[in-house]
């Protein structure tokens, strides 16, 4: 469970960290308009920039010139856009945030204890000049002209409890079901973490734990994908596309984001 407190303007989160395995204690304060997102460690200050990213193998990693690094932080970016979030400062005192019950629904919580939902519409403001097309070995992801923003995933996993699953979700909708949605592991992996009845665990042919609906993995892909391409600068909601993402993850998403900077002129 997350600690969420919101006093002298700053908002402080402190809950359990998934690679330190000990408490991770953030702050949030606003800063000046058009600053966008930055992660504060100790004297080293790490935008949130693809320019910055330096892994992107089982989640995204930004790393500064001095050697200071962050990770798990692409469901807190994606709670910034699906909230519309913005211009924030995050202090941390690990080298990640708060991973919660593996979702981004304690970003949520946290940010309307503070009052940082903005509640006007998200508008699109930028078009994707051609269809960008990313793909590796049996993994694609795709962004196409499309009028509005829309993510879809197409899961195919050989686990018994996955298998085939396809989820979408559009900028017009009520984003809970995305901030939700768990990540999830298999048991070798959450036991190393010593979290496996705290996230969501894939066990001989089902999860440890019952989801919030059949295509919570799905969403949780969609979620990741969102969060990933806040990377390029700009809320990715405010991009007139759709993106399809197939078996695809946190590199490929990376490597989208990079080339909507280009294409978008971001």
């Amino acid at each position: 469970m997350s600690e969420i407190l919101f006093k002298e303007n700053k908002l402080l989160v402190n809950g359990n960290g998934l690679f330190s395995k000990e408490e991770v204690n953030v702050s949030i304060q606003k800063a000046k308009p058009g600053s966008g997102i930055t992660f504060v460690l100790g004297n080293e200050k790490i935008n949130a920039n693809v320019k910055n990213v330096s892994n992107a193998t089982r989640n995204t990693v930004l790393s500064t010139s001095g050697g200071e690094t962050i990770c798990l932080i692409e469901h807190f970016l994606a709670a910034c856009s699906l909230l519309n979030v913005d211009d924030i400062e995050v202090h941390t005192n690990k080298n990640e945030l708060v991973m919660g019950d593996g979702s981004a629904i304690h970003w949520f919580e946290a940010f309307k204890k503070a009052s940082l939902i903005k509640d006007e519409k998200i508008i699109q403001t930028h078009n994707i000049k051609e269809t960008i097309l990313i793909k590796k070995d049996k993994k694609e992801i795709v962004a196409i002209p499309h009028n509005g923003f829309k993510v879809s995933y197409a899961m195919d996993h050989p686990h018994p409890a996955l298998g085939k699953m396809w989820a979408s979700f559009e900028a017009t909708e009520d984003p809970m079901k995305i901030l939700r949605a768990r990540t999830f592991g298999t048991k070798q992996e959450n036991d190393f973490f010593g979290v496996t009845d705290k996230l969501l665990t894939l066990l001989d042919g089902e999860f440890n734990k019952e989801l919030h609906e059949p295509i919570e993995p799905a969403y949780h892909k969609v979620l990741d994908i969102i969060g990933d391409l806040r990377l390029c600068g700009i809320n990715p909601l405010k991009i007139n596309m759709h993106v399809i993402g197939f078996r695809s993850g946190h590199e490929m998403n990376v490597d989208l984001c990079r080339s909507l900077i280009v294409n978008c002129g971001l």
